[in-house]
């Protein structure tokens, strides 16, 4: 008589996945729907792990024979996914709307990817360093944990500028001590488009960044202040 104990984790990244059943007797395992591994079941918890799966779902069945050659009723292992595929980005955009923005100004990027992913920012929140001028800035992430589009928020400071922002580099998203994961566990590509070229933030958006002071005199002879 055998008896789920372990469920197997669903999604995994683990191409031998593990699980756990019990049975009455000793005897030999096999296996239906997925790549046998242990062939040795002993009385009580046998602890196992599948042969190498490749990406699917697997509905799987075992049956313990006994040394007499008493076959078990086959046990249904859970239904589960092998994962193993890391996220990618797909594009970076932004929800702002193209224009001029000055100091104070908020702008929201999008990075999607090509499934959803999970963000884990209790250690530090993912950012991307933008081209901003002397100093570059920061966009640092805000929302979107669980589904394929997560928002990072880039406040203009004073002294920044740019023509049609856009990010510094392939490589300028960064962790900071967090993590971005799919539903198994694998961490995500964060390698972004190349600046300039398709779906990357500057080609998507027509994003200026102003903040430089203009000086000059109307012709009624008021001094005109504008940021």
């Amino acid at each position: 008589v055998l008896a789920q104990v372990t469920a197997v984790t669903t999604p995994t990244k683990d191409p031998t996945p593990g699980y756990a059943f019990s049975s009455s007797e000793a005897g030999t395992i096999s296996y239906v729907g997925c790549s046998p591994g242990g062939t040795s079941a002993s009385s009580g918890t046998n602890s196992i792990s599948f042969g190498t799966l490749s990406e699917a779902s697997y509905s799987c069945t075992i049956t313990v024979t006994d040394s007499a050659g008493n076959a078990s009723s086959a046990l249904s292992v859970n239904t589960f996914v092998v994962d193993t595929t890391a996220p990618t980005v797909v594009s970076v955009s932004s929800s702002t709307a193209n224009g001029t923005y000055r100091t104070d100004g908020n702008i929201t990027l999008t990075v999607t990817f090509n499934e959803n992913v999970i963000v884990d920012n209790s250690s530090g929140n993912p950012r991307i360093q933008l081209e901003t001028g002397s100093t570059d800035r920061y966009a640092i992430y805000s929302s979107g944990s669980g589904t394929n589009n997560l928002s990072l928020i880039y406040t203009v400071v004073i002294s920044d500028n740019s023509t049609d922002l856009g990010y510094k580099a392939s490589n300028s998203l960064e962790l900071n001590s967090g993590t971005i994961r799919d539903s198994a566990l694998n961490d995500a590509v964060l390698t972004l488009p190349n600046p300039g070229s398709s779906n990357s933030l500057s080609l998507n958006k027509a994003i200026v960044i102003n903040t430089t002071s203009i000086f000059g005199t109307s012709k009624y002879g008021k001094s005109i202040f504008g940021p």
